[in-house]
C-alpha cells in the first residue's frame, strides 16, 4: 500500500506578495492589485509557479541506482527522463522538480519516504491509492531529494503529455473529456480536488488513454488556499483559486477538465486571446461549445455543480456520425459481363438540430451465366434498397421529437421507426429486405425457366450512427479496418470455407482451391433462405470495406489492408483496390464499396 503525507505552508515568503502566481512576473508595483503583464490578481495565496530545474546530462544517477537515459520532455515545472534501474536494466520515468520555497513538496506527495514520522492526511489519500493506480495514475516507485532536486520514480511512461498533441476532433476531445471525469470522480468521492488537469499533468498513450503523472497540488475539498497553497497553471486553474479567502472546491476541477478539453480543440489555453468562443481558431459543433462555455463560467454557481453532470452532458453531445464512401466497379480482363450489382446510399435526417445519417451500402454477385447473373444481381439490389428505404424515408419524414427515426434497444442494438408507426430493430428490417429480394429472384427465375441456375450472392451493411448491421449470403465479404488491424467480419457460404473450418485447407490455400467459386448458399437457390447477421459499434476513423469476391480471390488480406491504410479517400482507396485486383490477374468482376466513419 501507498502512504501518503500533507505538509501545510504557513506563509509565502514577504517578497513574493508582489510576484504574479499566474504568470510569474515579478515587475509589478509593490501596492499593485493586479498584474501589469496578464491582468491577474497579486493578492492571491497561490504561488508563483517554480521553474524546471536545468535538463540534466543522460548517464546521471538518481537515488543510486536509476540511470538517465534520456530526456523526455520538459514542462513549466518539471523535467521527464527515461531511466534504467542499473542492476536489473529495468526500465522507469522520472520526474524532476526544484526544490524551493516556493515549492517544498507542498500537497500529496506521490510517496512518503520510509521512516517519516510527518502526519498522515487525515481521511487520506492512502485508502484512494489503488483506485487511482486502476483509473489511471502512474504508480509511483520511489521518492528523492537531491540538492534543491526532488525526484520522483514512476513506472514507465508511454505517451506524451497532452500538451504536446495536435488539435483533435470532437469525437476524440469527449472521450478523453469522459475519461477526465472518471478520474476526477475518484478524488471527488474521496473528499479531494485535484487541481492539475493542464496539459502537462496527463498524458495521453497510443490508444488514447488518459493517465495522470501526479498530483503534488491536491488539497482536500474546504481547505483554504492560503492554508496549503499551490501554483497555478495558467488558463487551466479557475479562477476563483486567484480569490483572497478562497477554498479548494470540486468545481475548479470542472473548469480544469473544460479548460483542458478547449485546449484539445483549439490548441489554445482558455485565458489566452480576446473571444469568449473557439472560432474562428477551431470549428466546433455548436453543441459542444456550449457545453465548453458553461464549464468555464467565471462564477462557479454557473457551472456544472458535479463531475456527474459534466459527464452526462459530454455523453449526451449531439456529435453526429459522417460517413465518406466511395465505390467502384470493373468487369475484370477474362469475363465479357460484369454480373456485380453495388448500391451506396446515405440518408440524413435533421430535425430540432439532432442529425441522424443512415447509410446503406450493398454489394452483389450474379451467378448463371448468359445474362442472367447480372439480372440477379440487379433485382437483389433493388429489392433491398426498395424494401429498406421504403421504411426509412417514409419514418424520417413522420418521426417527431418524442419518436426519433433511430432509437437504442435494450439490447444494444438499435430499432428504427417503420410506416406504420411501429418500429423494427435493425437487424429485423435487413433481414426482411434480403428475404424480399430472395423472392423476387426467385419468382424472375419461374417466370424465365430458360435462365435456370439464376442466382446471386448480396452482403448489405447499413450504418445507423456508430451501429452497423450486416445481413449476409454467399461469398461476397465485409471487412473491418480499425487502427492498421483489418478484420473480416462476414464467413463465406462457400465449400472451401469449410474446409479451412475444419482444418483441411489453409486459408491461402483457399485463394486458389479449384472448388473456391462454389457456395452452398446464395440468393434464389431456395424458397427458406438462411441469413447471417452481424452487428457492430464502430468508432471514429474506421473503415468498413464491402466487395464481391474478385477482390479477395486476387488480393490477400495483408494487401487489401495496406491499400486502404495508404488511401484515407474512400473513392481513391475504391479505385485502388479495383485496378490492384485487376493487376493481379481479373480473372473476375471485382467491386468495392468503401465507408470510412467520422
Amino acid at each position: 500500500m501507498l502512504s501518503y503525507s500533507f505538509i501545510f505552508m504557513e506563509e509565502k515568503t514577504a517578497h513574493l506578495q508582489d510576484d504574479c502566481p499566474n504568470c510569474g512576473a515579478v515587475d509589478n508595483e509593490t501596492d499593485a492589485t493586479f498584474c501589469q503583464t496578464c491582468g491577474g490578481r497579486l493578492d492571491s495565496a497561490l504561488l508563483r509557479p517554480p521553474a524546471p530545474p536545468r535538463p540534466c546530462e543522460a548517464g546521471k544517477t538518481i537515488a543510486g541506482r536509476f540511470v538517465v537515459q534520456s530526456l523526455l520532455w520538459t514542462a513549466p515545472t518539471y523535467n521527464s527522463y527515461d531511466a534504467i534501474q542499473s542492476s536489473t536494466s529495468s526500465r522507469y520515468t522520472i520526474v524532476e522538480r526544484g526544490l524551493g520555497f516556493d515549492d517544498q513538496l507542498t500537497g500529496a506527495s506521490p510517496l512518503t519516504p520510509a521512516g517519516d514520522s510527518r502526519q498522515s492526511l487525515s481521511g487520506s489519500l492512502e485508502e484512494a491509492a489503488s483506485a487511482f493506480e486502476r483509473f489511471g495514475l502512474f504508480k509511483p516507485i520511489e521518492q528523492a531529494v537531491e540538492g534543491d532536486h526532488s525526484y520522483v520514480v514512476l513506472e514507465p511512461v508511454s505517451g506524451q503529455a497532452v500538451a504536446h498533441f495536435d488539435q483533435i476532433n470532437e469525437k476524440e476531445t469527449r472521450d478523453v473529456g469522459l475519461q477526465l471525469c472518471a478520474l476526477a470522480e475518484q478524488f471527488h468521492r474521496h473528499g479531494w480536488v485535484y487541481n492539475e488537469f493542464e496539459p502537462y499533468g496527463i498524458v495521453l498513450d497510443e490508444e488514447r488513454h488518459a493517465r495522470l503523472i501526479g498530483f503534488d497540488r491536491a488539497r482536500q475539498a474546504g481547505t483554504l488556499v492560503k492554508h496549503a497553497p499551490i501554483y497555478p497553471s495558467r488558463g487551466f486553474t479557475a479562477p476563483e483559486l486567484f480569490l483572497p479567502n478562497a477554498g479548494y472546491d470540486s468545481r475548479s476541477d470542472i473548469y480544469s477538465i473544460g479548460a483542458l478539453l478547449q485546449f484539445l480543440l483549439s490548441g489554445e489555453s482558455a485565458g489566452t486571446g480576446e473571444s469568449q468562443g473557439l472560432y474562428p481558431v477551431a470549428t466546433v459543433f455548436p453543441t459542444f461549445e456550449r457545453l465548453l462555455a458553461r464549464a468555464l463560467a467565471e462564477e462557479p454557481s454557473d457551472r456544472f455543480q458535479t463531475i456527474a453532470e459534466l459527464r452526462d452532458a459530454l455523453t449526451d453531445l449531439n456529435l453526429p456520425v459522417v460517413l465518406q464512401s466511395g465505390h467502384f466497379t470493373d468487369v475484370g480482363l477474362v469475363r465479357e459481363l460484369n454480373e456485380d450489382s453495388v448500391l451506396a446510399l446515405t440518408l440524413t435526417q435533421y430535425y430540432e438540430s439532432v442529425q441522424t445519417q443512415i447509410g446503406l451500402y450493398i454489394v452483389s454477385d450474379g451467378m448463371g451465366g448468359e445474362a442472367a447473373g447480372e439480372v440477379a444481381s440487379r433485382v437483389t439490389v433493388r429489392a433491398v434498397a426498395e424494401w429498406v428505404t421504403d421504411k426509412l424515408i417514409s419514418a424520417s419524414l413522420k418521426s417527431t421529437h418524442e419518436e426519433k427515426i433511430a432509437a437504442p434497444t435494450q439490447t444494444g442494438g438499435l430499432r428504427l421507426a417503420v410506416a406504420n408507426g411501429h418500429e423494427m430493430a435493425t437487424t429485423e428490417m435487413l433481414k426482411q429486405a434480403v428475404i424480399a429480394a430472395n423472392r423476387e429472384v426467385m419468382a424472375y427465375a419461374a417466370a424465365n425457366p430458360q435462365e435456370r441456375g439464376l442466382g446471386a450472392t448480396v452482403s448489405v451493411a447499413m450504418m445507423v450512427g456508430e451501429v452497423l448491421t450486416i445481413a449476409h449470403v454467399g461469398d461476397s465479404r465485409c471487412y473491418l479496418l480499425t487502427g492498421d488491424q483489418l478484420e473480416q467480419l462476414t464467413e463465406d457460404h462457400s465449400l472451401v470455407q469449410k474446409m479451412v473450418n475444419t482444418g483441411n485447407l489453409t486459408r491461402s490455400e483457399a485463394r486458389s482451391h479449384p472448388y473456391r467459386n462454389v457456395i452452398y448458399r446464395s440468393i434464389g437457390s431456395d424458397e427458406q433462405i438462411d441469413i447471417d447477421i452481424v452487428r457492430r459499434r464502430l468508432k471514429s476513423g474506421d473503415v468498413l470495406m464491402l466487395c464481391s469476391d474478385g477482390l479477395n480471390g486476387m488480393l490477400g488480406d495483408d494487401q487489401i489492408r495496406d491499400i486502404l491504410l495508404v488511401n484515407p479517400d474512400p473513392n481513391t482507396a475504391a479505385k485502388e483496390l479495383v485496378v490492384a485486383a485487376n493487376a493481379a490477374g481479373g480473372v473476375d468482376n471485382t467491386s468495392v464499396i468503401v465507408v470510412r466513419i467520422s
